[in-house]
């Protein structure tokens, strides 16, 4: 029995020893990876992502760089230029005038010229070298010629070879440049334009391994390390000009890791999407090399100009080392608060320019005995000019109504006259004293502007006592009575009827005009006197109130108001009788715009200051067209010029003829009641201008406009260089003598007469003596 059982046992142990040992193979965790290995997947993977990440930002990086640097790099200001002064055979100027613009223009006068921007002065002729200049209707390079002078005109122009010129002229003076909301300016100058030795030392200087490395230098870096470590403080930086365009154009000046890193990947993208020539010409434009106010000073362009006041091709050894010099720091560089420190890293750059063969010895020599000699800073003033400058900006307003075309860097050009301008605020300062002490009054305020009569541009513009004033502009805001200063208007309407001449008698005599509700309006002479029967144009001439209002009040009060608007006046005239008296509100500008149409023979055309204007590449995007529209016949013309004439040699405004004994001048004194207003409206071949003395209380100033206005146009006028009127008579025009007791033609010896001009159909060749 006992035999038979143990098989029966051992089978049945070694099944479950089977099963046990299938149990556990069938439970057991798979065996884990080592650390190593685990860590290694993990950095494989990170380093997908990161590189992922990478190029997704340099993909982001790539569209911002480029998107910037291929398009408008810069919000450019709008640059405001001067009129061009402009030289023609048997023109009326003075070498003192082209010596004056020259100054203005910083022009040396030298013995012998050798670069633009020069001149020389012998006897009778002036030799000028003009720099290059985009006008806005076209390129002129830079070129010589030499202007002639006789005793008042310029009597000849020859060129470079000797030829005989028709014409010349300098570049515009320029006047402002308008900030932009990045309160950024600059003057962009293409690398073609940038002399070599400036680039080569800023190179020295700055990044000596510009053409060699790709962005980012660690040679550099490495070397600036060293160098800070021995002295203890950071003495050297290790960025390329590549990384300074990368932090001034793209990024914030906070000192970061993560902002020098983004500076290194867009210096290292810039290199490699752009060659070195366009880098460096966007840094040269870009770099910042001080501050004028609010606005920064960028790039060499543009600080050669604000520091030396001339353009980068024309500086010397000295300043090209002061410009490079303050790069590495524009304010502890500032010439003009810290000279002596500023001259001591001048001098470095001197010596390294010498030291490696920029510039010879003996040039190095005379460059370092030259003194720092900075423009003021008064002469970047963006005030300048401020009345002037309104009505530019009005005008822009207007004409491009895009901003974005204003920032892209338009330039402007204008009919702006420095001379006349400088007359004009010089006259401002030493007239209103003396006016108050003459006539014991006080607060007067005054506004005046001239206008070129060829092209209705205005020259010149002051809109307040103190020129400065950037404020309220009288000149073109200021509306108040124009009183005898409307008179040519109803005198123009007259001889355009056919019923008067210049020899009609009219009535000086008391009057009462009543309206329809049953008020009575009695005009006066300003002398409370009456001249019986008198000739029109002594009444022109004398300012006499009574025969205007008669004149007038025979044409009609439509008849006046039409002249009026067709003179240039686009508002609403009021039609009262007083409006004969100048009862109606004009500005001075708008004034400036009726006595134009007189001076140019009775042809409009609407003043402006903005003569054309050019985008940042030269294309001509505005000009102004100033094709005159006929307005008054050429006989109404002649005989208003006449009598307006007659008024400065005999009239209200016969001081001018003490002041200008050879010059012919035209023009019309005004006065308001209780001498509130002083006015003087006139001309000379040339130029019209509009003159207003008052305050703006509107109390009295007991200034007439022949002892106001006048003497502030007669001091502005000694400044400068008038002309003669020379109006050509036209064929509508004849010659004959008039009796001055009858108004009509008689022939000489007949009792007084005078000869004065009528209209041709008039005129009878064999008058009787009546």
């Amino acid at each position: 029995m006992t035999d038979k059982k143990k098989p029966a046992k051992t089978t049945a142990s070694k099944s479950t020893k089977k099963r046990k040992a299938s149990t556990k193979r069938k439970g057991k965790a798979p065996k884990k990876p080592s650390f190593l290995k685990r860590a290694a997947i993990f950095s494989f993977k990170l380093g997908i992502g990161l590189c992922v990440a990478l190029a997704l930002y340099l993909i982001y990086l790539d569209s911002k760089i480029s998107r910037k640097f291929e398009g408008n790099k810069w919000q450019l200001p709008a640059q405001i230029y001067a009129r061009a002064m402009t030289f023609y055979p048997g023109q009326y100027l003075s070498k003192d005038e082209v010596i004056w613009e020259l100054q203005r223009l910083n022009y040396s006068e030298v013995n012998r010229i050798n670069n633009t921007g020069q001149y020389v002065i012998k006897g009778n002729s002036i030799r000028i070298y003009r720099r290059a200049f985009e006008f806005y209707d076209g390129v002129e390079q830079q070129t010589g010629f030499d202007l002639i002078f006789g005793p008042k005109k310029l009597a000849a122009i020859k060129g470079e070879q000797g030829e005989n010129l028709t014409m010349a002229r300098l570049e515009p003076v320029q006047l402002a440049r308008l900030a932009n909301e990045t309160k950024q300016d600059r003057e962009f100058v293409p690398l073609s334009n940038i002399p070599k030795v400036v680039q080569e030392t800023l190179l020295l200087v700055e990044d000596r391994d510009f053409y060699q490395h790709h962005g980012v230098s660690v040679w550099s870096i490495v070397r600036a390390l060293v160098a800070n470590i021995r002295a203890g403080r950071t003495v050297q930086g290790g960025s390329t000009l590549t990384q300074q365009l990368a932090k001034n154009f793209y990024l914030s000046r906070e000192r970061t890791l993560t902002r020098k890193i983004n500076e290194a990947l867009i210096a290292l993208t810039l290199d490699f999407r752009y060659s070195k020539d366009e880098i460096l010409e966007a840094y040269l434009n870009e770099v910042y090399l001080g501050q004028s106010r609010s606005q920064g000073v960028h790039g060499f362009g543009l600080a050669s100009e604000f520091y030396f006041g001339k353009p980068l091709n024309e500086i010397e050894y000295d300043q090209v080392a002061l410009l490079v010099a303050m790069v590495k720091g524009p304010s502890y560089y500032n010439p003009r608060r810290f000279k002596e420190r500023t001259m001591e890293r001048r001098d470095l750059v001197l010596r390294l320019m010498a030291e490696n063969g920029l510039i010879s010895t003996k040039s190095y020599k005379l460059a370092l005995a030259r003194d720092i000699k900075i423009e003021p800073l008064s002469r970047f003033d963006i005030n300048q000019h401020p009345g002037y400058m309104d009505l530019v900006r009005r005008e822009l307003k207007d004409i491009l109504n895009s901003k974005d075309t204003i920032d892209a860097g338009v330039r402007v050009f204008t009919y702006f006259d420095l001379q006349k301008q400088a007359a004009m605020e010089s006259s401002f300062e030493s007239c209103l004293p003396y006016l108050e002490r003459l006539k014991s009054t006080a607060k007067l305020e005054a506004a005046m502007l001239s206008v070129n009569v060829k092209y209705g541009g205005v020259s010149a513009l002051v809109g307040a006592r103190d020129s400065d004033f950037n404020g309220f502009n009288r000149a073109l805001d200021t509306k108040r009575n124009i009183g005898s200063l409307i008179k040519p208007a109803i005198y123009m309407t007259a001889f355009e009827s056919g019923k008067y001449t210049l020899g009609s008698l009219v009535d000086d005599e008391p009057m009462e005009i009543s309206n329809e509700s049953g008020h009575t309006w009695s005009p006066s002479n300003f002398d409370q006197k009456f001249r019986g029967k008198m000739p029109l144009y002594q009444a022109f001439s004398k300012s006499v109130n009574l025969p205007a209002v008669a004149v007038g009040l025979d044409l009609g009060l439509p008849a006046v108001t039409q002249s009026i608007k067709r003179l240039g006046i686009d508002q609403t005239i009021n039609q009262y009788p007083s409006l004969l008296l100048g009862a109606q509100e004009l500005s001075p500008i708008d004034v400036a715009q009726m006595y134009s149409t007189i001076a140019f023979d009775g042809d409009y055309r609407k003043i402006t200051s903005v003569a054309a204007i050019t985008n940042a590449v030269g294309e001509l995007i505005y000009q102004h067209q100033s094709k005159p529209q006929r307005r008054f016949s050429p006989a109404t013309s002649y005989m208003t010029k006449y009598a307006m004439q007659k008024v400065t040699r005999e009239g209200t405004a016969k001081r001018l003829k003490l002041h200008f004994p050879t010059i012919q001048l035209a023009g019309k004194t005004g006065s308001t009641n209780n001498l509130r207003d002083s006015w003087y409206a006139g001309f000379d071949q040339n130029t019209v201008t509009v003159t207003w003395v008052g305050r703006d209380d509107n109390k009295p100033t007991k200034l007439t406009g022949s002892v106001g206005a006048l003497e502030l146009y007669i001091r502005y006028l000694r400044q400068l260089n008038p002309e003669s009127i020379a109006t050509p008579r036209p064929p509508s025009i004849k010659w004959a003598f008039v009796n001055t007791e009858t108004g009509k033609q008689a022939p000489p010896g007949c009792g007084t007469v005078l000869k004065l001009p009528i209209p041709a159909e008039q005129f009878d060749a064999r008058p009787r003596c009546q």
